[in-house]
Formats: C-alpha cells, structure tokens, sequence
C-alpha cells in the first residue's frame, strides 16, 4: 500500500486517488504528523511514503515552485550540549534522506524540480535566513517515523511562500486558496499517471 501524506486539508482536497493508495491528513505539527504515520503503518502494509504539501521557503526560491527534499532535519531540536548535531535526534542520522530510488521515480517526471534540505519545526517560520532552505512543521517528524519502520519515503513540497516575504500571511492564504491544491494534484497525477 502507499501512503500519500500531508498536513492540511487545503493541500490534499484535489488528489484523486488510484488503486492501491491511501491518503493520510495528519494535522498541524511534528506530534500529529508521527502519530497518523504511525497508525497508517500499524494499520496497512505500507510499502512507499509520499509526503506533498505547501512550504515556506528562502528567497532562494519563488512561491509555486516545485522543490524535491534531498534531506529534513528539525531546526528546534537542540541537542549540542551532550555533543550532537544541531536538529540531530538520539539514535538517528544526522538528516534523514529522501529514498533514492523514490528521488529517481520524482525526478523522470518532474525533470524541472528543484531540490533542497528541509527544516522542520513547531512554529511557523518569519525571519529570514540566508542559506537556502524549505521550511514545514511536519515534515521531519515523516521521514523520522519512515526511518525508524524502514520504509522508503520522499517529500515534494510546493513554495507558498518566501520566508520574511512582505504581506506574509496575506499572500500565504492567496496561494493555498487558491493554487496550492491544484499544484499538488498536478505532482501526484505525474507520479502516479
């Protein structure tokens, strides 16, 4: 079974699903996105995990653009004072990896994808940094959950909006009301076709 994952019902509303796909809405953060992963694996055989959904990005990128996640790690996760890696959980890599032969399947159909390090966290991001990134609140704890269970897992995540942009919030809703959905239906019907 695969699993086609996301956040919010504003990202997954347009997916039309084929044979031999569940769909999982996990709600808002890291604690609610490892818990519906979770009972999804408890709950069927799953063989592949597809995370899609809105992001917000470095002004490296442009809102809509179609970003693959190489890597996720947390960026509230802080550790360094008993010598780990900043965003490094105990027990884990430092970054957990998209699968390579899910990246090989994403990048045939999307030649044009652009391709990142994703930075998960329970807030949502405002100020600007300026090393490139995708930003989510959900996102690692996916590819944490994948990792422990060893089950393949990739994240595609369209650019909502840019990290410090002006009219922050206002243009954020604009685009998930608008295109979010669409853009993302448009990922997984490329995928899947």
């Amino acid at each position: 079974m695969i699993v086609i994952i996301g956040a919010m019902p504003e990202e997954l509303k347009e997916i039309e699903l084929k044979d031999d796909v569940i769909l999982v809405e996990t709600g808002i953060g890291k604690v609610n996105a490892a818990m519906k992963l979770t009972e999804a694996i408890n709950k069927y055989e799953v063989t592949e995990i597809y995370n899609f959904g809105l992001a917000g990005a470095s002004s490296h990128y442009e809102v809509g653009d179609i970003v693959l996640i190489k890597d996720a790690m947390y960026h509230d996760f802080d550790l360094t004072f008993f010598g780990y890696e900043k965003g490094q959980v105990p027990n884990c890599p430092v970054a957990f990896q998209s699968d390579k032969d899910l990246v090989d399947k994403v990048k045939k159909v999307l030649p044009y994808v652009k391709e990142s390090t994703l930075f998960t966290g329970d807030y949502f991001m405002t100020e600007a940094v300026s090393v490139p990134y995708i930003c989510d609140m959900e996102g690692t704890a996916l590819y944490q959950v994948a990792h422990h269970y060893q089950i393949p897992l990739v994240s595609v995540k369209v650019v909502s909006d840019i990290v410090g942009m002006d009219e922050h919030y206002d243009n954020y809703k604009k685009f998930e009301t608008s295109e979010g959905a669409t853009l993302i239906n448009d990922i997984y019907q490329k995928i899947f076709k």
